[in-house]
């Protein structure tokens, strides 16, 4: 007998992973789930089945086995991982559903960004990108705190186009937050932590439980318009500055942004020492060209460096 676990994205997007594997059942399933914080899984059920019933696609099929190895279907979006259930690292299987989930959603011209999304008061949604460390979700929580914004996603956000109009379709919930940035930009909410290991920068907490339940959009009201998307570097500068990106440069860090997840952009699958694979197909590349040019002609695209205060008083005026 098998583990069915079947992963689903709303109604957007369905994965299914089989495995004999108890442990990784476990994982997937817990109620505080690892993967949740990475894809915003909306439901994830379970169920034995037998081998035979095995569905060879859009799938993720993990067997025991004494030889390690990984192979990937494009045509099917299947991945077959081969290994003994102490050499499977959980991450390495989150990252694989992320990319897979990648290219289910293109199927309805829907994309993953790596991206806080917030509400603005305004009613419409704002992406912050940027790379780990830029400041996403400290400059995200300064908006929900002060300035009347609401989350929409704190790290992988669903972009795409509903009646013709650019719309955030979701995304993570959970707030993660490095202690080092809570501590050094609220310290209010440092105190309200238990925790308080030497190597701050490295631990991460998730804060859902120290804020306001309200702050957060759930499922079911978190389509939302799109308005602006900014490009955000922040730490102790001394001078902060907004620019809008010229024309041509709006798409191209779009399509760069879009496509990280689907082309992958992690290098290897450590566990294995495989190179993460690439879902992305001719199609699929062509109609997110097409997507970021609308994208650009709908929402401004802006570069964004300052502080956390300051960039988020000048985001605050935009709305």
């Amino acid at each position: 007998m098998l583990y069915e676990i079947e992963l689903k994205i709303k109604d957007y997007a369905t994965l299914k992973v089989f495995t004999n594997y108890k442990i990784i059942k476990d994982n997937l399933i817990s109620e505080n789930t690892v993967i949740k914080r990475t894809i915003p899984i909306t439901k994830i059920t379970c169920n034995l089945i037998d081998k035979k019933n095995i569905i060879y696609k859009d799938s993720i099929i993990i067997f025991n086995s004494n030889k390690k190895t990984m192979f990937y279907d494009k045509e099917n979006n299947v991945s077959v991982l081969n290994a003994k259930e102490n050499e499977i690292r959980f991450m390495d299987l989150v990252y694989i559903s992320l990319a897979m989930f990648s290219k289910l959603l293109t199927k309805q011209n829907k994309y993953l960004l790596h991206s806080s999304a917030l509400l603005n008061p305004s009613n419409k949604a704002i992406a912050l990108v940027g790379d780990a460390n830029a400041g996403k979700t400290s400059l995200g929580y300064e908006l929900i705190s002060n300035y009347n914004y609401k989350l929409i996603s704190n790290d992988h956000s669903i972009i795409g186009i509903e009646d013709n109009k650019v719309k955030i379709f979701g995304g993570t919930k959970d707030i993660q937050m490095r202690l080092g940035a809570c501590e050094l930009y609220f310290p209010e909410l440092y105190k309200k932590i238990e925790e308080h290991p030497e190597d701050k920068w490295n631990k991460k907490i998730i804060i859902n439980e120290k804020i306001n339940q309200d702050c957060i959009l759930s499922n079911d009201k978190d389509i939302s318009e799109m308005s602006n998307i900014y490009s955000i570097v922040t730490g102790n500068f001394s001078e902060s500055f907004l620019k809008r990106k010229d024309k041509i440069d709006e798409e191209l860090f779009l399509y760069e942004s879009l496509s990280k997840i689907i082309k992958g952009t992690y290098n290897y699958i450590t566990g294995f020492e495989y190179p993460m694979p690439s879902m992305e197909t001719e199609e699929i590349l062509n109609n997110l060209f097409k997507l970021c040019k609308t994208i650009s002609d709908q929402c401004k695209v802006y570069e964004a460096k300052g502080s956390i205060k300051c960039l988020a008083k000048v985001l605050s005026k935009q709305c």
